[in-house]
Order: structure tokens, then sequence, then C-alpha cells
């Protein structure tokens, strides 16, 4: 992986509530922004997706299963208060 290549983790947030979700992981940024094209239009008011860094590929397939996820989502998503990890249904 180069720094052109480096991956990206799409994580879903609802300040409403305070939870967030990992949806999408070990992704391009052009992958990254094609998700981001496809589900914004979808959101309800109070909810944004965070695009975050990944300092290298994740091994559990998807990626709500993740615990690299979840704590690079608490580590790097800066969410005050501590926000609360939530399974999505898709």
């Amino acid at each position: 992986m180069t720094e052109s290549q480096s991956l990206k983790l799409v994580v879903a947030y609802d300040r409403n509530r305070n939870e967030y979700s990992p949806v999408a992981h070990n992704q391009t940024a052009e992958e990254a922004q094609s998700f981001l094209d496809q589900w914004k239009a979808h959101l309800r008011e109070g909810n944004l997706f965070l695009v975050l860094d990944q300092s290298r590929q994740h091994k559990t397939e998807t990626a709500q299963d993740c615990r690299a996820c979840r704590e690079t989502a608490v580590r790097s998503g800066h969410l005050e208060p501590q926000s609360k990890f939530v399974r999505r249904h898709e």
C-alpha cells in the first residue's frame, strides 16, 4: 500500500442519539466517495458520515463486525461526548 492508496473507513454518526456505526472499511478514497455519493441523500436530519483514515487493512469481512473499526472510530472520530456503538440493520 502506498501513500496514494491509503485506506478509508466510513462511519455513520447520529448526533441526536450520539451513536455511531462503521458501515464500510478497507475502501480506497474513490470507493469511499462513491459510497458517500450513493447514500448521502438517504441521511436523516442529525445524521452524517465520517470518513476516517485506516492505518492498515482490516481482516474482518464487514465493518460492523470489525473491532479495529470501532476502535478507529472512537479514537479518530473526535466524537464528544464519547458516543455509543450501535449495530445498523441494512
